[in-house]
């Protein structure tokens, strides 16, 4: 599913009637009509509800002027208020407008803060409000009298439902903290904006319905239209199947090469994610000195110690006795806990650039190239795919963190193809960047992830995806996209899953390992 940029739904609401002759009144009476039907959901008596709508003199105004159109029709007489003259309507919103004063119903016109502030004394009264203010074009923040609405509807015990987007939230803008309405749900049509998506201030918007009103989805297949939301669906049908006549060989033997001195529980939680996914072997490369600690904490995880430094520390010379190992493999990480002492950092560089695998590249591997990160390629052309967190991003660009935060989604697009990468960028709503431009974004995950281990977890997921993709041949860049996406997403669903059971506060990696399962479950539920 696309994410819009407001330009860009603009583009498709014209070509919509540019190119397929679908007029704009009636994409507009779509709107109304599906607001109508979204408050149905929520409201079994509707007809009791005592209903305010509050219509900006744009479109989106418009939207709300047809959603009481049709509750007229059902014998409900909301309230209706317009921020604005009745002459100073125009287009499509006039329109309606014209036509529902002309069915003998009125129109409350506010044009100043005293008018309001007279109208919200009794404001507490409506069970019901909807929020047909600002649309997706806005760009500065609220002042005066829609602020003083803003703060009026924010007040209210009433149910809110905001038209496409809540009042005062910048469409394109990932930044939380301005006054917005504070939904308790949102209708958006067509495709969910940036905003819906990737906006700090999730709590305004609610819950998000999208909604066709009847653009073609042919228009939203464009190209530059980079970015995307990742649906249960799609996962679903990404997912490898497990046949009757299987073997543990048709699930692909991973290599996860991990821990040190101290730090040998991230091998282990990579290991058994590997294992709780899916992937048929899994043997964890760690330096010799650790090996009988990583090997006694999971019967099923193989392990080989390679050589190590005084320090406990992967030596340079583990490199060629672990790219030998990796000859007849599928998939390999490297990272978790390695530490970052000069040897291991030279370890990493010749298993990056000579793997003859599918990497992935975590923590302390990401860590090993900050200082030079042109030598982030691999020789023999296989899929390096990259797990930082915001912190190792900037680090790996050389910028702040702020930065990152406020243009994560063109940075990482940009690293990515500038790299010939895969970015998996952890934080809220974690993304996804291919190399061809594209970049994905995952819904799901929640703030009791943030917590040791998490990483290590992910890393497990998406090494043995990429094994399981491997094993049967699906190998080419849309392939290795897929795989990616399937382990970033089973990994926050299980978050989910597990924040459940056992709420965000006390919610570790591990419970996320162990919900993996109920994973794999709730999708094949859901697909039925």
């Amino acid at each position: 599913m696309k994410i819009l940029t407001a330009k860009q739904m603009n583009q498709v609401d014209q070509l919509t009637s540019q190119q397929y002759d679908i007029p704009s009144s009636l994409l507009m009476e779509n709107a109304g009509l599906k607001l109508h039907r979204t408050l149905e959901q929520y409201f079994d008596d509707l007809d009791s509800r005592l209903i305010a709508i509050i219509c900006g003199k744009g479109n989106n105004g418009g939207d709300g002027i047809v959603l009481a159109r049709h509750l007229v029709k059902r014998k409900i007489d909301p309230d209706v208020y317009l921020l604005s003259h009745v002459t100073d309507v125009s287009g499509d919103a006039r329109v309606n407008l014209d036509a529902y004063l002309k069915s003998g119903k009125k129109v409350i016109e506010i044009t100043d803060s005293r008018s309001w502030e007279r109208i919200s004394e009794n404001f507490s009264g409506y069970d019901i409000v909807v929020d047909a203010l600002l649309g997706t074009g806005i760009c500065k923040p609220l002042s005066g009298l829609y602020s003083k609405v803003v703060s009026t509807i924010n007040g209210s015990n009433a149910f809110v439902l905001s038209v496409d987007i809540p009042s005062g939230m910048f469409s394109d803008s990932l930044r939380g903290g301005m006054q917005t309405v504070q939904a308790k749900a949102t209708v958006t049509f067509t495709a969910p904006k940036l905003a819906h998506i990737l906006n700090e201030d999730q709590t305004a918007i609610g819950e998000l319905h999208i909604v066709p009103i009847g653009s073609p989805s042919a228009l939203l297949e464009k190209p530059e239209y980079q970015l995307n939301l990742i649906t249960r669906e799609q996962i679903f049908s990404h997912l490898p199947r497990r046949e009757i006549s299987s073997h543990k060989g048709h699930f692909g033997h991973v290599v996860i090469v991990a821990g040190s001195r101290g730090m040998s529980g991230a091998a282990v939680l990579s290991g058994r994610a590997a294992l709780r996914t899916g992937s048929g072997l899994i043997t964890i490369c760690t330096p010799e000195v650790i090996q009988d600690v990583v090997a006694s904490f999971q019967a099923e995880l193989m392990t080989e110690g390679l050589p190590s430094t005084p320090q406990g520390t992967f030596a340079s010379t583990a490199a060629d006795p672990l790219l030998k190992l990796l000859q007849d493999k599928d998939a390999a990480a490297i990272g978790p806990g390695l530490g970052r002492a000069k040897e291991t950092v030279q370890f990493v560089h010749a298993v990056v650039r000579r793997a003859t695998v599918p990497l992935v590249l975590d923590a302390d591997a990401l860590n090993a190239f900050v200082d030079d990160p042109v030598k982030l390629k691999n020789d023999n052309d296989q899929p390096l795919i990259l797990t930082p967190h915001t912190g190792e991003f900037a680090r790996l660009l050389g910028r702040p963190i702020k930065e990152i935060l406020s243009q994560k989604v063109e940075l990482a697009r940009q690293f990515a193809q500038e790299r010939g990468v895969w970015v998996v960028l952890k934080s809220f709503r974690t993304l996804i960047a291919e190399p061809a431009g594209q970049v994905f974004v995952c819904p799901l995950g929640n703030p009791g992830m943030a917590t040791a281990g998490m990483g290590d977890v992910l890393t497990g997921a998406l090494t043995s995806l990429l094994g399981m993709f491997a094993a049967r041949g699906r190998t080419a860049p849309n392939e290795i996209s897929r795989a990616v996406q399937v382990g970033v997403y089973l990994h926050s669903l299980a978050g989910d899953l597990a924040a459940q059971r056992v709420g965000s506060q006390a919610l570790t990696a591990g419970d996320v390992t162990a919900h993996f399962g109920q994973a794999y479950q709730k999708l094949a539920e859901e697909r039925s």
